[in-house]
């Protein structure tokens, strides 16, 4: 591998401007901050091919291009007095590091890349939330390395950031982008966007008197190596289960699952009311959904969990999962500070660290294995489950995080949790109880109560050993 050096990308943009952060960019910038140095948690990298017969000029005049069409690629993010702000430039420079991988493969020098460049925590007052590298086969561009602060970018933004890097380097001329982040924090600011903001955090207050303070004792341990495990199931019982009573309900599949992780997580804790918080993508209309900015927010999602059965809970979930979703766009400031009252009314035990997030872009698999008919036929996926290790952290801001992965063929689980609440052990129990839910209820109507009794135990693993056996 050659390294050829670092060349300067200038880009020339329409306006210079300082705004006030936009609600998903203050929402991110909080979670940042919290991180500190550690915050490259947050980085996004991804890596795209370059059309041959494209020279090493040419990309670099459509990286430049690319740069001065998006704003939020060319700004920087600071406090101010009155609070966090987005400072947009029209002109400057970045660094674009050119290597060649001579007789290595330039996939494989372009994951070194990304790992090295994902690895390095944002100074976001000082640089600019984009770094970009370039990686030559034989003298010619083969692949090029992107890697974007999360304040800049949520997953769905970078998915219109790589189809217009990708019509930008084939010539195809896309759109000019009509609504930046500098946009969206105007229309935040007054008029019906402000009024979508002032209803959502009404809608926290209401529904904050109603949901207990905690799912969980409260513990003042520190952090500590190892402290939070993330674990990974992969099941295509669940896929199959969960496509069933999907559409039994006539409901989404993401319905059907975040209905499970409600009734699994009141069976463990022995809550028949269950709060978690939604990651909400916020994308409603064509406009949000081009705007390249960080529009991701939390939705507070509460359900009782004391139905007769799991298919009355899936359906009800609908309904209320909607709801919270709808109210997933607010100022955080205010946000924060109906949490601080509810805080003050608990005496302090409020936590609400239980997460769900279906990061999956298709409601349905599409190559669901295929099964003989009967409850045997689905029970005898349950074989082919596995459950596997993922990673470990000192520290994390959740007590319990649930998020799906896609595959085509089977449902992937991952459940990171807080150890001092929720023993490593448990992790894969609280996986298996919940592909045990969904079975069950797929091959027959399964009785929520005879579920939940099993929290009465006082031994943990008892507990979960019987709603998983």
């Amino acid at each position: 591998m050659q390294d050829p050096g670092a060349h300067s990308l200038t880009f020339q943009g329409k306006r210079s401007e300082t705004a006030p952060m936009t609600w998903g960019q203050r929402a991110i910038w909080k979670a940042i901050r919290w991180l500190g140095d550690d915050a490259h948690y947050f980085n996004i990298r991804r890596v795209a091919k370059i059309p041959a017969g494209i020279s090493t000029e040419q990309v670099e005049t459509v990286l430049s291009a690319f740069v001065s069409r998006h704003e939020v690629l060319r700004t920087r993010f600071h406090e101010e007095g009155d609070g966090p702000v987005q400072e947009v430039w029209a002109e400057g420079a970045l660094s674009l590091k050119v290597t060649d991988a001579a007789s290595a493969s330039a996939d494989d020098v372009a994951v070194e890349l990304a790992r090295e460049l994902v690895g390095l925590t944002f100074r976001h007052a000082e640089e600019w939330p984009f770094r970009c590298a370039l990686v030559l086969q034989d003298g010619r561009p083969a692949v090029a390395v992107l890697v974007f602060s999360h304040l800049a970018v949520d997953f769905w933004g970078v998915r219109e950031l790589e189809r217009d890097l990708q019509q930008l380097l084939d010539g195809s001329g896309p759109p000019e982008p009509q609504w930046q982040p500098l946009d969206q924090a105007r229309f935040e600011a007054k008029g019906p966007g402000a009024a979508r903001g002032a209803a959502a955090a009404e809608y926290w207050r209401r529904t904050l008197h109603t949901v207990p303070p905690t799912l969980f004792r409260t513990v003042t341990g520190e952090s500590r190596p190892e402290r939070f495990v993330r674990l990974a199931m992969d099941s295509p019982a669940v896929a199959v289960a969960t496509t069933v009573l999907a559409e039994r309900c006539q409901v989404s599949t993401g319905t059907v699952l975040l209905a499970a992780t409600a009734a699994v997580l009141g069976a463990y804790t022995g809550h028949d009311t269950v709060a978690l918080q939604l990651i909400a993508v916020n994308r409603h209309d064509e406009r949000s959904r081009r705007l390249v900015a960080p529009m991701v927010e939390n939705a507070l999602f509460a359900l009782n969990v004391d139905d007769d059965t799991f298919e009355q809970t899936v359906r009800r979930t609908f309904l209320t999962g909607m709801n919270a979703y709808r109210h997933a766009q607010y100022d955080p400031s205010v946000v924060d500070e109906i949490l601080d009252e509810a805080r003050e009314r608990s005496h302090g035990a409020l936590n609400l660290g239980c997460f769900f997030n279906d990061k999956r872009m298709h409601d349905r698999w599409e190559n669901l294995p295929h099964t003989d008919e009967g409850p045997d036929g689905l029970r005898a996926l349950l074989c082919r489950t596995t459950v596997t290790f993922v990673g470990s952290w000192e520290r994390q801001d959740a007590t319990f995080f649930l998020h799906t992965g896609y595959a085509p063929d089977t449902c992937l689980l991952y459940l990171m949790a807080d150890t001092e609440l929720i023993p490593r052990h448990d992790i894969d129990l609280l996986l298996r109880a919940f592909e045990i839910l969904l079975v069950d209820s797929a091959t027959g109507t399964l009785e929520l109560a005879g579920f939940r009794s099993t929290r009465a135990t006082t031994s943990t693993e008892k507990k979960l050993g019987e709603i998983a056996r």
